[in-house]
């Protein structure tokens, strides 16, 4: 794992990601964007009619559950590699 210091486009930021915050990073992206696609399938059950749109509460609680880990290691990540630092 290469863990060296490179700059991350971020308008105006100024900071510095590693490869793995970065890759910690598109992890969380990619939970979040699961998770919209989630409600947005249900919204469009609902909005259809389908009295059977509670199907996807199992879903999205997991969904968000796998975004909330997400977030945390990239957090956790940042605070003890310190890798944000200007």
């Amino acid at each position: 794992m290469n863990s060296s210091i490179r700059s991350v486009n971020l308008p105006a930021s100024g900071l510095a990601y590693c490869q793995r915050a970065e890759d910690l990073l598109e992890a969380l992206t990619e939970a979040v964007h699961e998770l919209v696609r989630l409600h947005e399938q249900q919204f469009q059950a609902l909005r259809g009619g389908d009295l059977d749109s509670t199907r996807f509460d199992d879903l999205i609680h997991m969904a968000n559950q796998r975004k909330h880990e997400a977030k945390y290691a990239y957090v956790h990540h940042l605070e003890t590699h310190q890798c944000s630092m200007t």
